[in-house]
């Protein structure tokens, strides 16, 4: 339970954009999209950000050259700000090849996560593109960039 509780805390700090090490370069890269009632929050960060114990226990393997893509769905709902379950498709590519994402959900109290790993050889900026689908209506499409950075300490 304290594990789920402190990834909960990580995910939260991830949503708000306060990632150490996946740097980002000017100009500064929207972390949310909006749609409606509904906002689809992202961000991209380097596997060695989350302790040990708690790549562990989610089956997420940690590296200099390892990142994760983690992707929430919030909606305005009678002044409430409620967690949204939904179906996340996507792709990174760099200049070269695009790759897609496999994500998996992550249920936690009142959050729901959808994270997908992947891997870089190199510092490179990345393009990602997400769908990402609500009560089977039209789905939310975010294109967003970001330069990521191998983690050298």
């Amino acid at each position: 339970m304290k594990l789920k509780l402190h990834f909960s805390a990580l995910l939260i700090s991830l949503l708000l954009g306060l990632s150490a090490h996946a740097q980002e370069a000017p100009p500064v890269t929207s972390t949310s999209s909006s749609f409606g009632k509904d906002t689809v929050h992202y961000s991209v960060v380097n596997t060695t950000f989350l302790s040990p114990q708690v790549a562990r226990s989610y089956g997420i393997v940690r590296g200099e050259d390892k990142f994760i893509i983690n992707v929430s769905v919030r909606r305005q709902l009678d002044g409430s700000n409620i967690a949204v379950r939904a179906k996340v498709k996507g792709s990174s590519s760099d200049l070269i090849h695009r790759t897609p994402l496999e994500f998996k959900e992550i249920i936690e109290q009142d959050a729901i996560y959808y994270i997908a790993e992947f891997e870089l050889s190199n510092d490179e900026r990345q393009d990602f593109r997400l769908s990402v689908n609500v009560d089977n209506r039209p789905s939310y499409d975010i294109q967003f960039n970001k330069m990521l950075y191998i983690d050298d300490e």
